[in-house]
């Protein structure tokens, strides 16, 4: 018993764990924005910073404007999750004006909002610059919690559940195309079965992912379907296997329908996978992680404590989807020794 259930067993458990761990956990301090959209060079402004989740011991060491080569805060001030940083960058002959990023360090570990504030080059600003080479590090007494990301911020925790539906999707339907391939070796009317119990379930994961990167984009990208290389991929994929649906079901002989299921299957699977792995790579501008110029999300927002729950929330979910896949399976077989809908 415990070895025919136990991927179904590890599953549910996985699944609670990702649930528990990903709602409970908190995310690290981080900053959320800025009150101001640019300052002036040789003129001492006041940036007031929203700190998100600050704690109690929240002390502040630095805050910093720039990259390698910065300008160090001449004075801040925390009170109530508002940062008060103090700056008077002097760009001089030396540097142009642009975006400079915002650094603050608090407790030992650096907090990174990128393309904070612009600074602008007063015309008076021709002696020599101030900035000064910084080390943006974090120190190795980091406080343990989720990345809080700018722009993702909570959201971050929807990896746990976008991402594994898409995976799930994929393994789903390359194990739909071996069924496919079996049938037409071995004209095996239960790997049609089967096949077509694994394309299915992945349809319902690839509506879910799309759901809930539906929701994650209207909160990070204020769209609710953004004009993305990858999402235009997916929206032409999902109409792919809805028409294999619609084929399918219009036809009445077993062994016709398995055999031109199984090629529509093996002919769209490759390009669906090209729609949504190379093209948006290829395309260079996704907004995805990853995915054209964008970094990928292993360097950037999937630290270890994350990786904690990220991973088992994908053995989770593939291990939920083939449960499910096994009772269409045999739902299927019924329909066909009944020879009655159910």
């Amino acid at each position: 018993m415990i070895k025919k259930h136990g991927f179904k067993v590890i599953g549910i458990l996985l699944l609670l764990y990702v649930l528990v761990g990903g709602l409970f956990i908190p995310l690290k301090t981080g900053i959320t924005g800025v009150d101001k959209f640019s300052i002036w060079s040789d003129t001492p402004s006041v940036i007031n910073i929203d700190i998100y989740n600050p704690g109690k011991d929240f002390q502040v060491q630095s805050a910093v404007l720039g990259g390698k080569w910065g300008f160090v805060a001449t004075k801040t001030d925390y009170k109530d999750g508002i940062l008060s940083a103090t700056f008077n960058p002097k760009l001089g002959k030396e540097r142009a004006e642009g975006v400079s990023d915002l650094y603050v360090l608090a407790n030992k570990e650096w907090m990174a909002f990128p393309s904070a504030v612009s600074i602008r080059k007063s015309a008076g600003d021709t002696g020599n610059t101030n900035a000064a080479p910084i080390s943006v590090a974090a120190d190795a007494d980091v406080k343990r919690g989720f990345p809080n990301r700018p722009i993702l911020n909570e959201s971050i925790r929807n990896l746990y559940y976008h991402v594994p539906m898409w995976f799930s999707m994929i393994f789903l339907l390359l194990l739909g195309a071996v069924q496919s391939v079996k049938y037409l070796r071995k004209g095996d009317l239960n790997a049609d079965l089967r096949a077509d119990a694994f394309i299915k379930v992945a349809v319902l994961a690839g509506f879910l992912g799309c759901a809930t990167g539906s929701v994650w984009a209207s909160v990070t990208w204020n769209s609710w379907w953004p004009r993305d290389p990858k999402l235009n991929g997916v929206a032409i994929g999902m109409l792919m296997y809805m028409a294999y649906l619609l084929l399918r079901s219009g036809m009445k002989d077993e062994y016709q329908r398995a055999r031109i299921s199984a090629i529509y299957h093996l002919f769209v699977f490759p390009i669906f996978i090209a729609l949504i792995v190379v093209m948006p790579k290829l395309s260079g501008d996704s907004l995805h992680p990853g995915a054209g110029g964008s970094v990928g999300f292993n360097q950037y927002d999937l630290d270890n404590t994350m990786r904690m729950f990220f991973y088992p929330a994908v053995i989770g979910w593939i291990a939920i989807f083939v449960w499910v896949s096994g009772l269409l399976h045999r739902i299927n077989k019924l329909e066909i020794q009944t020879d009655t809908p159910l």
